[in-house]
């Protein structure tokens, strides 16, 4: 039957979490203590494995991450369902012959090189694949976790995901919220709310980690996948905070402090989440 996971249990399975050395974050001085990505990431990728374990059907089932670099996702999934029937795929750049190789041999995932962002012309010359090179309509279960923000175009990996996924299949997207209070508090004091994207003229080859591009409002989201086919059947913001263990000055703290009251109203939360499903009478087209 499908995992309801509660937080109590993704936090105690958290503690006991043996991070790989592509999560591992080392001795950085940014935080207060040791860090790995799933325990920076905590809050997002307890609400996405919420809504989509709730949404994986009983028995074999394909799940598929976009974006999966450093595998934190596809681990905790794997360690969630177990031994089951579980196919489990990852998709997109920032994947070498190692990462590969482990994730095949730690949770069973088979990771694939994808340019999931064909308008993105930084990419072009490398010659990757733009479709994920997996059966139409097999999917159930497609994440795109922190990913959408750094894309040129989005809609090249919702029409993605929309093709593997079978009828009645979920799409799982996480992203910071541009109408978060923290956007707010910069403008009231004069500053761009744009300092976490890529800097004008940025262009860089190599970098397969990319800067944000632009970030999203819900309202947005909701459009981009209603214009893909997706039906909506879930749309949440929550608090997304990846700094909890930083090391802040006492400013940071009042600033953080101060937008507490703020997060009552969910539209100024830093993140969401919105799951799309594709409706269930497509008729499936092979490709």
């Amino acid at each position: 039957m499908a995992v309801r996971l509660t937080k109590r249990r993704f936090l105690d399975l958290l503690e006991a979490y043996r991070p790989s050395r592509f999560e591992e974050f080392g001795d950085d001085p940014r935080f207060v203590r040791r860090m790995h990505h799933a325990r920076k990431c905590r809050e997002r990728l307890f609400v996405a494995l919420r809504s989509g374990l709730a949404l994986l059907p009983e028995g074999e089932a394909t799940a598929v991450d976009f974006g999966p670099y450093p595998g934190s996702l596809l681990r905790l999934l794997r360690a969630f369902r177990g031994t089951e029937a579980l196919h489990l795929y990852g998709a997109g750049l920032m994947v070498d012959p190692e990462f590969v190789q482990f994730m095949k041999d730690d949770c069973g995932a088979e990771i694939m090189t994808v340019n999931l962002d064909p308008a993105n012309p930084q990419f072009r010359s490398k010659g990757y694949a733009e479709k994920v090179p997996l059966p139409a309509g097999n999917a159930q279960l497609v994440f795109a976790l922190e990913i959408i923000e750094h894309l040129v175009s989005p809609f090249h990996l919702v029409e993605e995901a929309y093709r593997l996924l079978a009828p009645r299949g979920h799409l799982v997207i996480t992203t910071p919220n541009v109408t978060r209070i923290g956007n707010l508090f910069k403008l009231l004091v004069g500053r761009t709310i744009h300092d976490r994207l890529a800097p004008p003229g940025y262009f860089n080859p190599e970098d397969e980690w990319q800067p944000h591009v632009r970030e999203y409002a819900m309202s947005e989201l909701a459009d981009i996948l209603r214009r893909a086919g997706f039906d909506l059947v879930e749309r949440r913001f929550f608090l997304g905070e990846d700094t909890q263990d930083c090391a802040r000055l006492a400013r940071q703290r009042g600033i953080d402090a101060a937008k507490w009251p703020f997060y009552l109203v969910p539209h100024l939360r830093g993140s969401l989440l919105i799951v799309g499903r594709k409706p269930g009478n497509v008729v499936r087209h092979d490709a």
